[in-house]
């Protein structure tokens, strides 16, 4: 098997002809790590090469034996490798044990030759670090991929793995999925082990699953994500579907009533090609057949939820300062991390206990205002960002902007001028509205995907984002399966 043969495949056919004989694992392999080695230097996906440990990697006969796969690397803990999270410092302390989904990842046979790129601690929105350098988009380098799986969206879309690991807590899968013309499911709240090390991250918002090019590897890798067992007992409760993920593919979709939007909820101008996209999928929805009409659920306030969400970040990066403290045996120093994460931590370590909880309360009655709107609206359709992929460099704060803040709450510990500090509060705005589409339903825990439907002058991917009622991620993935039937994206690739 050739590197082109490799990229016609996804990572259901590829197991298939691994499993009749018609390909051998090992050719598998080589194709895999030819398109890397081919790509990688334009594109700065790969955080870590695993290639030296293949020859340990048990050889299972699992549903996807022999298909190579990569791992973000952030939560996904691998056996004797750093999980580097985007910082220098993990970057060199090794995992002590496999995470769950890894375990079960492994069990169902998937090769794993590599960890992606992420922005540091998964704090933004595009994966630009200091320890790994920029992530580019295969559409064009000039441009994002997003973040925080950035490295992942980035290879699938490259095609050098079919399916790869990621993560959204803010919409780390789905902005990704987005910026690169793939598929990005972020399932229910609860429904996958994110153990042993956590129970729980960032206050539920956290939910692990794949990037992919068809919507059938997503539902297989979610069963194989859903049936691991918890290494830890459960902290949320995600009911079982009566059939499984895959089974659900093989059933009618009924015709839904489907809700839609393109304002977003923590305000901001919506580009006008994303409108463009967005009445685009609404028109192939009605085309389809089903009932759409303009419905928003009625989230908080933008500025409730904005500041919600930077207390949970900003507590969040303080908690990983005090993990990562007791792991290198020391106090965290401000050039052991990035200028921008050292502010989050500082502002974390300055919030009180009332915030926090405060917080936490408004996650909390989101997930009551969307179980209320599902009851009237089976799906939700939105765009999954409000302007298209953001020039490489474009989202992070400017040089001098860092520079400064890394001078007053680094060097001179002024850390009480980062309350209400405009600096700070500026660039929280600007990235709170990037995610403006997606962050409302990692409070609420429901299930939400970004589908590639629509390129931008046939250049560049705009997504669009369709969430269900929590635990309903089956009916997603049935609508997933009907627009990629009526729209295919299978062979709409970069120009690698």
């Amino acid at each position: 098997m050739d590197t082109l043969e490799y990229r016609r495949h996804d990572a259901t056919a590829l197991a298939q002809l691994i499993a009749r004989g018609e390909v051998s694992r090992e050719e598998v392999l080589q194709a895999a790590l030819a398109r890397l080695d081919e790509v990688n230097p334009q594109l700065n996906l790969l955080a870590q090469d695993l290639r030296h440990t293949l020859a340990q990697q048990s050889h299972s006969s699992g549903p996807f034996a022999g298909v190579p796969f990569l791992l973000k690397d952030l939560l996904a803990d691998m056996r004797g490798i750093a999980t580097g999270s985007g910082n220098r410092l993990l970057a060199t302390l090794p995992a002590a044990a496999d995470s769950d989904m890894v375990t079960a990842y492994r069990r169902a046979g998937l090769v794993i030759i590599g960890k992606t790129t992420v922005p540091e601690w998964g704090l933004n929105p595009y994966t630009e670090s200091e320890h790994y350098g920029l992530t580019r988009n295969p559409w064009h380098a000039g441009h994002t991929p997003g973040g925080s799986s950035g490295g992942a969206a980035a290879a699938v879309a490259a095609q050098v793995v079919p399916a790869a690991h990621g993560g959204d807590g803010g919409g780390s899968i789905r902005i990704p999925a987005a910026n690169c013309g793939v598929f990005g499911l972020k399932p229910s709240r609860g429904r996958s082990s994110i153990g042993p090390v956590y129970t729980d991250s960032w206050q539920g918002l956290v939910a692990e699953h794949v990037l992919t090019r068809s919507v059938r590897d997503s539902a297989a890798l979610l069963d194989i994500a859903a049936a691991a067992p918890y290494s830890k007992p459960p902290l949320y409760h995600c009911p079982t579907p009566p059939l499984s993920f895959s089974g659900s593919l093989q059933q009618p979709l009924p015709r839904l009533s489907i809700a839609v939007c393109d304002t977003p909820w923590l305000g901001g101008e919506v580009a006008p090609a994303v409108r463009a996209a967005h009445a685009d999928t609404v028109a192939l929805l009605q085309s389809l057949g089903h009932n759409v009409e303009s419905a928003r659920p009625a989230f908080a306030p933008p500025e409730i939820l904005a500041r919600a969400m930077m207390v949970l970040i900003a507590g969040e990066a303080a908690k990983t300062a005090q993990q990562l403290q007791q792991r290198i045996g020391r106090r965290l120093r401000h050039d052991d991390v990035e200028a921008a994460t050292w502010v989050l931590i500082v502002r974390g370590r300055q919030l009180s206990a009332g915030e926090a909880y405060w917080a936490r309360d408004v996650v909390l009655e989101q997930a009551h205002i969307a179980a209320e709107f599902h009851r009237r609206h089976a799906v939700l359709c939105t765009p999954v960002l409000p302007q298209l992929p953001p020039a490489v460099g474009g989202l992070a704060l400017p040089p001098m902007q860092q520079q400064l803040t890394r001078w007053l709450f680094g060097r001179l510990h002024l850390g009480v001028l980062a309350r209400n500090n405009p600096i700070i509060e500026n660039q929280a705005l600007r990235l709170m509205q990037h995610i403006g589409f997606t962050v409302p339903f990692n409070m609420s825990g429901q299930p939400a995907m970004s589908v590639p439907l629509y390129w931008h002058e046939n250049t560049l991917p705009v997504g669009s984002q369709f969430v269900a009622a929590h635990g309903q991620e089956a009916l997603l993935l049935q609508l997933a399966q009907e627009l990629e039937q009526a729209r295919p994206w299978f062979h709409r690739t970069p120009p690698l």
